[in-house]
């Protein structure tokens, strides 16, 4: 039997649906019972999923990682926290497990926090996205700057280990010369030890559209913020995420190198590698608990590694057949070749899609000699 020991758990509710927002969602209204049916759902999904793992010959190891993603996680509450340890935590924590949950400034209490921690919750990541109460406004999101002070004043005072989500390309930016730099001194007055910066991407029907900043301010948003964050000792260790040393996010590394994440909860996305040159992945549905599968081919799967060891830090190993492209890649600034092993640059990370296409060509054209 093969171990997973990594759970990702989607909780879809919030007060309010953010316009820019992609994720699955449900705006929880307190005349119905909607957590009573998520934890009917959840019950029956645990079985459902039990079978899935049995299937393919895998079985629960203690838990190193918990993330409770969303929505906005922390509006299960109280309630959320005794229905998790009842329900689900009979899989078990690993000494040392990483249990993270992702909460909104405004949608907290100290007594919610205190029952989380007490069944083992111990890194939070916080929807901050700006410090500048005009762009919260721009962005829909209903927190205030005073609510994300007081949050990160709790945080740092009661010595939690959190992480900052930070958004660019944001609408308005451009004309109204939002000031990167001060919010972000301002974010480091209360010592978080994560940030993950993230580039909105605007779907062709957002409100905002016309009003976006083009490509090369946030290209120059981006690489000033790496450089920034940098010369204030974070690593950037992935695409979208800095850390100081030690306190990378071991969940979401999980993904990026490739190893096995179960996941439960409407639309949550479960990865299980099952060999080398197999794994499946799968996604449940929201209305009931039954989920899509995707086998990924041993092409397929290949080029998923490749590509999010490029995400990373860690890079990937030069192997000869793609010399040529790298040689080009580290001529444009956008990589780096040290001891055999190619690690993206700020300006690679941001490029990555066109990289993967310089990989996609290269290989067509060997193929076509």
């Amino acid at each position: 039997m093969t171990h997973v020991s990594s759970l990702y758990l989607h909780i879809p509710f919030c007060q309010h649906l953010c316009n820019y927002c992609d994720f699955y969602k449900r705006k929880l209204d307190s005349a119905h019972h909607q957590f009573e049916d998520f934890h009917q759902f959840l019950k029956e999904s645990v079985s459902v999923h039990q079978n899935f793992l049995n299937s393919h010959h895998f079985t629960w190891a203690p838990l190193e990682t918990v993330y409770l993603g969303g929505g906005t996680p922390s509006l299960w509450g109280e309630e959320g926290a005794a229905f998790f340890n009842k329900e689900l935590l009979n899989l078990s924590l690993a000494k040392n497990a990483e249990f993270t949950m992702e909460i909104d400034p405004g949608t907290w209490t100290h007594e919610m926090m205190m029952a989380w921690k007490g069944i083992g919750l111990n890194r939070i990541s916080v929807g901050t996205q700006s410090l500048d109460p005009q762009f919260l406004k721009v962005l829909d999101r209903i927190h205030t700057l005073e609510d994300t002070l007081n949050f990160l004043t709790y945080l740092k005072e009661n010595n939690w280990n959190y992480s900052l989500d930070f958004l660019l390309g944001v609408p308005y930016s451009q004309e109204k010369k939002r000031d990167i730099r001060s919010e972000l001194e301002t974010l480091l007055q209360y010592s978080p030890k994560h940030i993950s910066l993230y580039i909105l991407n605007a779907r062709s029907k957002y409100p905002h559209i016309q009003q976006m900043p083009d490509d090369g301010y946030v290209r120059e948003e981006y690489l000033f913020v790496s450089e920034f964050l940098k010369s204030k000792g974070f690593h950037h260790y992935e695409v979208s995420n800095f850390a100081l040393p030690g306190f990378e996010s071991k969940h979401n590394l999980k993904y990026w190198r490739g190893e096995s994440v179960a996941a439960l909860g409407p639309t949550g996305t479960g990865y299980l590698s099952l060999s080398p040159v197999e794994a499946v992945r799968y996604k449940w549905k929201v209305t009931h608990p039954e989920f899509e599968i995707e086998k990924l081919t041993e092409k397929e799967l290949s080029l998923e590694r490749l590509y999010l060891l490029l995400r990373t830090s860690d890079g990937l190993i030069l192997g000869d057949e793609f010399s040529c492209v790298v040689d080009s890649w580290v001529q444009q600034k956008y990589a780096l070749v040290n001891e055999g092993r190619v690690t993206l640059t700020a300006l690679g990370f941001l490029m990555l899609d066109s990289l993967m296409d310089d990989i996609f060509r290269f290989e067509h054209l060997v193929k076509s000699r």
